[in-house]
């Protein structure tokens, strides 16, 4: 609109400045140079035309021979034809026709009368004096026809008509200069318009950014209030977002409790029948001891008694005799061993529990995938081992992630598709492999009931759930594609009602930043 309007404004100022031109140009148009040679060329045509009379009145006088010069008076005409037009008046281009006419008429029976007189000269001098008479009558004639030719009239005729052009010319002149001194009147009246108007823009403008600085100077002020308060609610907002996060992580702990005591109890067991087994033997290698510090103590005596020597040394070989034949020690040995394996596997689950529990803001590393899904797989056993799993592994490098996070999007992913699988007959295939150059993927797909079509759109929205109440606070998948998003990647789905569901999570080996906690 303000290009439209700046454009209506230039149009206007255009044929306002137009207008004066024109009434300006029409002011002064009378040429007055071209009036004066146009007299002074009717005087010369004047004189032309005296001349014609004055030769022809000598030649019938003096029975001379009348000179034309029409070559002269053709020069002149054409002068006279040029100025004359530049006055723009159509009645001065007729007059003009006419005289031509009369001047060119005129000097033709000029021509033909010194040629008549001629040849009634040379029939006189001939003797035909019949031919002589006839030759001057003829002559006579045509002197009369020369000497009434209009070209006077039509010299006085063109004279009154450039005059009266000239006046015309004057009066119209006066009128657009009257015409000139109102429309500049007028100019004068819409500039003065015009610089009233700018002068009142320029007041409202000046008062409006008077307004606008004082609105800006107290809306900075409200800024910056604004700008720390949503500082302030933005860092609880994310506080919030990682103590949710936790907590959905918990929950999912909280249901896989079972598979971690499983994991717990199978070493436990025979890490308790090993102590159990060492406690029995440990009374042989006591009396062992005992039997061998007292022989240590005859043979420190002075006086010992052979006979209780030969006795103390014949136990002693005894005990040493058995312990070597049940291979004791070696069993101790072997139970040792097993009972710190078992708590090696027993700290393994702890250290597992504690990994994908902790928060991990910022613990961004090298990870095996594999490794990590054989981690989840072991969290998850109380709900997958009633479910027959498949492991399809690819090729994959290592991946820059946060373990802990990729961990919980896998856990939960297990969790769903078992879940969404009948006890027995379910199955459950993890499929790894590189999805480009730069990209990995890993696949959880389940043979359950699948998504219906009306409610897949919504899966990843928080707080969506079609379980029942207190079954599950519709985090999960939301907080799986926050995680997946903040690595760079993408969560994908495609779900058949009746036939399964195939979750896809694509990551890339190196995300462009660092992975948010």
């Amino acid at each position: 609109m303000r290009i439209l309007s700046s454009i209506g404004y230039g149009f206007m100022a255009l044929v306002l400045a137009g207008g004066w031109a024109f009434i300006y140009w029409q002011s002064s148009a009378v040429d007055l140079s071209a009036v004066e040679a146009s007299r002074n060329a009717l005087a010369e045509l004047r004189a032309i035309d005296a001349g014609w009379n004055q030769r022809l009145v000598d030649a019938r006088l003096h029975a001379g021979t009348a000179q034309s010069g029409p070559s002269r008076y053709r020069a002149i005409y054409g002068q006279l034809e040029v100025k004359a037009l530049r006055l723009g008046d159509a009645r001065v281009g007729g007059e003009l026709v006419q005289l031509k006419r009369a001047f060119d008429d005129k000097a033709a029976q000029v021509v033909r009368y010194a040629t008549a007189r001629a040849e009634a000269r040379g029939a006189t001098e001939a003797a035909d004096a019949d031919r002589a008479a006839l030759l001057g009558t003829l002559a006579d004639a045509i002197f009369d026809q020369a000497w009434l030719a209009p070209t006077g009239p039509r010299l006085d005729t063109l004279a009154r008509t450039i005059d009266r052009s000239f006046d015309d010319a004057l009066v119209q002149a006066e009128l657009y200069r009257v015409g000139l001194l109102y429309y500049s009147g007028f100019l004068l009246a819409v500039l003065a318009f015009l610089a009233w108007s700018l002068d009142q823009r320029r007041r409202q403008i000046d008062r409006i950014n008077a307004q606008l600085r004082e609105a800006n100077e107290t809306l900075e002020a409200r800024v910056k209030d604004r700008t720390r308060e949503l500082s302030e609610a933005l860092v609880k907002l994310k506080e919030s977002e990682a103590m949710l996060i936790q907590s959905e992580k918990m929950a999912s702990l909280g249901q896989m409790v079972a598979g971690i005591a499983h994991e717990v109890n199978t070493p436990l067991a025979y890490v308790k029948a090993s102590l159990e087994a060492v406690r029995r033997s440990v009374p042989q290698a006591g009396r062992l001891a005992a039997e061998t510090e007292r022989l240590l103590a005859l043979l420190s005596a002075d006086n010992a008694d052979e006979a209780a020597l030969a006795a103390q040394f014949a136990a002693v070989r005894t005990l040493v005799e058995e312990l070597r034949s049940k291979a004791v020690l070696g069993e101790l040995d072997r139970l040792l061993k097993d009972g710190l394996f078992g708590i090696g596997q027993i700290s393994e689950v702890i250290a597992n529990l504690k990994n994908f529990s902790r928060l991990d803001r910022s613990n961004v590393a090298d990870y095996d995938l594999h490794e990590g899904i054989e981690s989840s797989i072991r969290i998850g056993y109380a709900q997958l081992q009633k479910r027959v799993l498949r492991r399809e592994f690819g090729n994959l490098p290592h991946i820059s992630c946060s373990p802990s996070q990729i961990n919980q999007v896998i856990l939960n992913l297990l969790s769903n598709a078992a879940q969404a699988t009948r006890d027995g007959d379910g199955t459950i295939t993890v499929r790894t492999g590189m999805r480009d150059a730069a990209h990995v993927a890993v696949e959880v797909a389940d043979d359950g009931h699948g998504i219906p079509a009306d409610v897949l759109p919504k899966i990843f929205d928080p707080f969506f759930t079609t379980k029942a109440v207190g079954k599950g606070t519709g985090l999960g998948l939301s907080i799986c594609h926050k995680i997946v998003e903040n690595h760079g990647g993408r969560l994908e789905v495609h779900s058949k009602p009746g036939a399964g569901t195939r979750f896809t999570v694509v990551l890339p080996v190196k995300p462009p930043v660092a992975p948010a906690a």
